[in-house]
C-alpha cells in the first residue's frame, strides 16, 4: 500500500517505523527538521519537511496515488484541513484522523475522515475496561456510533439473583440478547430469572449499557 502520514510526533513516529518495516510505501509530511532527520535514519520513507496544509508540498507527494492517509498532528484544525485536502482535492480513499478534543470528532468526519480516533478518550476507555474486566468483558465499544457490547458476570452474592429481566427496567436502546449458564445459553424472556454465575450478553447505547451492567454486577450487602 501507499500510505501518507502527516505528523511524525509521539503517535506518528512509531507508526512510520512499523509501516516502513512492513514494506509499505510511506510518504511523510512533518514540519520539525529534527524529526525528519530521525525518520531518515530509521525508516525507508519519502519525507517532505513542512506543514501538512501547504498546497505546494501536496503537489509533490503524488497524493492522488495514495491508498490511505493518517493525519496525526497535535492540532485539530490542521488535521481537519488535511482531511479536506486528502478527500476532496485528491480523492484519497481511506483517511484516518487523530483528534485532540472529543468535541471536534464530528467536524473531522465532516471534513472527510473515514475513521476518527481520540487517543485520550481511547486511553480512558482502556483503563476503565481493565477495571470493569473484574466482572465484565467488553467485546465492542464505539463512541462514534454510541454503541457497546459487553458480557457481565453476575456475582454469586449479587443483588439481582432471583429477579427477572423485566425487573431490571431495561430501556429501549439497550438489550440482553443471551445468558450463558452451565455451558449452554438461553435467549431470555421478560420473566427469565437470574442466577449467580450467569454471564449476560448486553448491548446498546454506551450510557444505558453501563447502567444496566452496574445493576447486574451489584453485590447484596449483608
Amino acid at each position: 500500500m501507499r500510505i501518507m502520514i502527516v505528523g511524525a510526533g509521539d503517535i506518528g513516529m512509531p507508526i512510520i517505523h512499523h509501516l516502513s518495516e512492513a514494506g509499505q510505501l510511506v510518504t511523510v509530511i512533518e514540519k520539525d527538521e529534527k524529526r525528519c532527520k530521525e525518520i531518515t535514519g530509521h525508516s525507508d520513507a519519502v519525507i517532505f519537511q513542512g506543514s501538512g496544509t501547504d498546497p505546494e508540498i501536496w503537489k509533490s507527494t503524488e497524493a492522488d496515488k495514495m491508498d490511505a492517509l493518517l493525519t496525526l498532528t497535535n492540532d485539530d484544525e490542521i488535521n481537519i484541513k488535511v482531511c479536506e485536502i486528502a478527500k476532496k482535492q485528491f480523492g484519497i480513499p481511506y483517511v484516518i484522523a487523530r483528534v485532540h478534543q472529543p468535541e471536534n470528532m464530528a467536524k473531522m468526519k465532516e471534513a472527510g475522515a473515514d475513521i476518527v480516533i481520540c487517543p485520550s478518550q481511547e486511553t480512558r476507555h482502556i483503563f476503565l475496561n481493565a477495571l470493569e474486566s473484574l466482572t465484565a468483558e467488553t467485546l465492542f465499544d464505539d463512541t462514534t456510533i454510541n454503541f457497546k457490547i459487553i458480557i457481565v458476570t453476575i456475582p454469586h452474592n449479587g443483588s439481582i439473583i432471583g429477579k427477572t429481566v423485566d425487573q431490571l427496567g431495561i430501556p429501549k436502546n439497550c438489550k440482553i440478547t443471551n445468558v450463558f449458564r452451565n455451558d449452554t445459553f438461553v435467549f431470555p424472556t421478560a420473566s427469565f430469572r437470574f442466577k449467580g454465575g450467569d454471564r449476560v450478553l448486553l448491548l446498546g447505547s454506551r450510557e444505558h449499557v453501563g447502567k444496566i451492567a452496574e445493576k447486574l454486577r451489584n453485590i447484596e450487602l449483608t
